[in-house]
């Protein structure tokens, strides 16, 4: 198949061009806002590489077998201080993705997110009722719906995917909006504290790049308009997170604690992976399996 993949220089959809190149052709799209080139180093000669924004009109234009929509505002910090812009990449460049579907009669497997929950009492399942707590999840609630009104009215086949927090190779483009997996190891590696908000005991369904990339090539065979969350359905405290980092690093660099100054914060993260589970996915990663591959990569 001719793979077209949206955000195919970021963090996800490069580890997943990487991937899909060993049985698909594959085009990566990108505007190289929080990708690089670097990302795709390892496969350039086997991925064909268009920059454009999905704002562009030429994204619909694109000939494909079925499309991964990885672009877009990826976190709540990235919306502020003006939500427009975020906004408006999110929403209308899904909707110029789904007239790329329509025309070429494919479905679309697209990044939604758990902060969709906020608070909601964990484990969380899809069919919960959802009050989104910032800009960014109220965009991927909106993706989600139109996602479903395509399929509705013109039989465009979706896979929303709710991932949890997700952490690994090829982050370093993205900063400070980076997982904070990756951004405690990368302080740590310099011999920094990390710095956590409260008391470390809030919680996440932290989950390795390799099991994102499995459940998408999964949910490429979905029919109708599904969504699934990706998780691990495990969830650690940041505090057990430092404490796991120093041990596969040999540091003993504890946690810096300072006041929470986000609004809306969530606390608590944890998937029910039930659902996507009744289509073969099953996480292979535990949390210490991946920060040792994510030690071996960065160092």
């Amino acid at each position: 198949m001719r793979v077209l993949v949206t955000g195919g220089a970021g963090f996800i959809g490069s580890n997943l061009c990487e991937e899909l190149v060993k049985k698909h052709e594959v085009v990566a799209y990108d505007n190289f806002s929080f990708g690089t080139p670097k990302n795709l180093e390892a496969v350039k000669e086997n991925v064909e590489v268009i920059r454009g924004d999905i704002l562009d009109s030429k994204l619909k234009s694109i000939d494909c077998d079925v499309i991964i929509h990885l672009a877009g505002t990826s976190s709540a910090p990235m919306f502020m201080p003006d939500p427009s812009q975020g906004v408006k990449t999110n929403v209308m460049g899904f909707i110029n993705v789904l007239e790329c579907a329509k025309r070429n009669g494919v479905k679309v497997v697209y990044a939604s997110t758990s902060s969709i929950y906020g608070n909601n009492p964990t484990p969380l399942t899809e069919d919960q009722k959802v009050t989104p707590p910032n800009f960014y999840s109220v965009t991927k609630l909106a993706m989600e719906n139109l996602a479903h009104l395509y399929h509705q009215e013109f039989g465009v086949g979706s896979a929303g995917l709710r991932f949890m927090s997700v952490y690994g190779p090829h982050e370093l483009a993205k900063g400070n909006f980076a997982n904070l997996v990756s951004q405690f190891m990368w302080w740590m590696l310099k011999g920094e504290r990390p710095t956590l908000y409260g008391d470390g005991t809030q919680t996440r369904d932290f989950i390795y790049v390799k099991d994102i990339v499995r459940a998408i090539t999964l949910c490429m065979g979905v029919r109708g308009a599904e969504i699934y969350n990706v998780g691990t359905g495990k969830a650690h405290s940041l505090n057990q997170l430092v404490k796991m980092l120093n041990e596969e690093m040999g540091t003993d660099l504890p946690p810096k604690y300072i006041e929470n100054p986000i609004k809306n914060y969530i606390m608590t993260q944890l998937a029910d992976i039930a659902k996507i589970g009744r289509i073969g996915y099953k996480p292979r990663y535990t949390l210490k399996q991946g920060i040792k591959e994510c030690y071996e990569h960065y160092r």
